[in-house]
């Protein structure tokens, strides 16, 4: 991300001082253990690009910070690549 020429353009039409700093949402599935059963969750974490991502991986380094869960269904009435499971997702983003 911090590597290419749009980068290094973009810096060079900010104002002296400034500095471009992407902001990263990420999300992925997790199993709970603290609960019983088949219990998941969606973290949605938030972090910003001019960090490596060795750091941004680590959560000792704290590079990233917990924003919120989005729920989780079966969602068996949709297909797994279907519009409406799509819109449902941004949806739920939209409100984290």
């Amino acid at each position: 991300m911090w590597t290419g020429d749009w980068w290094w353009e973009t810096q060079r039409r900010l104002p002296q001082g400034s500095t471009v700093a992407p902001v990263i949402l990420a999300s992925d599935k997790t199993e709970l253990s603290r609960f019983k059963g088949d219990k998941n969750a969606w973290p949605v974490y938030l972090s910003i690009g001019n960090l490596s991502k060795e750091v941004r991986r680590q959560p000792t380094r704290h590079g990233s910070v917990l924003l919120g869960y989005l729920p989780v269904s079966n969602l068996e009435s949709f297909d797994d690549n279907s519009l409406a499971r799509h819109r449902l997702f941004h949806y739920c983003m939209r409100s984290v």
